[in-house]
């Protein structure tokens, strides 16, 4: 049987809440959500218990100008901040299965940023 890994996925980070009642009615607030989601669990790295932010994101949601502005905002502000991996969830997974091999267990100071 093979190995099954779940890299997380959310919907509280991610553009289809611009499809939906409750969600983001404009890119100010798509970029304030993000930031404020990054900086908490950035702190939280910082004190020694490092994180994931998981931000889903879709061409013809984030790709409308306003949004893609939001989106670039977001982008500059992690960028501003020392050890973070930006990347793909394939690149999450593989570093994963590369550092915490099935059967062991987690070690917490493995960051590949």
């Amino acid at each position: 049987m093979a190995d099954h890994l779940v890299v997380p996925y959310t919907l509280d980070t991610n553009d289809m809440r611009f499809s939906s009642p409750a969600g983001f009615p404009s890119g100010e607030q798509f970029f304030t959500h993000l930031r404020d989601a990054f900086d908490c669990l950035y702190a939280e790295g910082e004190a020694g218990s490092p994180k994931m932010l998981s931000v889903g994101l879709h061409c013809r949601l984030v790709g409308r100008p306003a949004r893609t502005v939001a989106l670039e905002r977001f982008l500059d502000h992690v960028q501003a901040h020392d050890g973070v991996w930006i990347t793909k969830r394939i690149d999450i997974a593989e570093h994963w299965r590369r550092v915490h091999p099935a059967g062991t267990e987690p070690n917490e100071s493995s960051s590949p940023a």
